[in-house]
């Protein structure tokens, strides 16, 4: 196998905050603000995000829509930090959202991700976005793992 790049795999055996790697170009997460990820676990990830007036809702709230690609976007993020798929070789099958509470824009938005079991192709994800402590989203997913490219 060939050697891979630390833009691949993150080096995050430590439970130091890091920049996660955004794509560059023009695909749509290229468009979205940059966030933070950690290592909180065998198994376990969390992402950080912070919130602003371009997140909201008609209500002066974190908008549903933000919250459910924050949350698509940080279902693999498990089997990332742990090296079991590279950057961006994963695609999501399926995912079930659940709207708990509403969120303050300006408060930072925190993910946590949980791998729930892993095959050879497939992982299968849960986690939460929180403010605050309190659970805003919930979320579980089926992912495909792809291979190398």
């Amino acid at each position: 196998m060939a050697a891979v790049s630390s833009v691949y795999f993150p080096d995050v055996e430590t439970s130091d905050w890091m920049p996660m790697a955004m794509p560059r170009g023009d695909s749509f997460d290229s468009h979205l603000d940059p966030y933070q990820i950690r290592k909180s676990g065998a198994g376990r990830a969390e992402a950080r995000f912070d919130t602003n007036s371009a997140c909201q809702n008609e209500q002066n709230g974190l908008h549903g829509g933000y919250l459910a690609v924050r949350a698509e976007q940080v279902l693999y993020l498990p089997l990332y930090v742990n090296r079991r798929v590279a950057f961006g070789r994963v695609v999501t099958i399926d995912m079930t959202l659940q709207y708990v509470a509403g969120g303050t824009i300006g408060l930072p938005l925190l993910a946590e991700v949980e791998l729930i079991h892993e095959t050879g192709r497939m992982g299968f994800t849960r986690g939460v976005l929180k403010q605050e402590g309190r659970v805003l989203t919930s979320f579980t997913a089926t992912l495909r793992k792809l291979p190398e490219a």
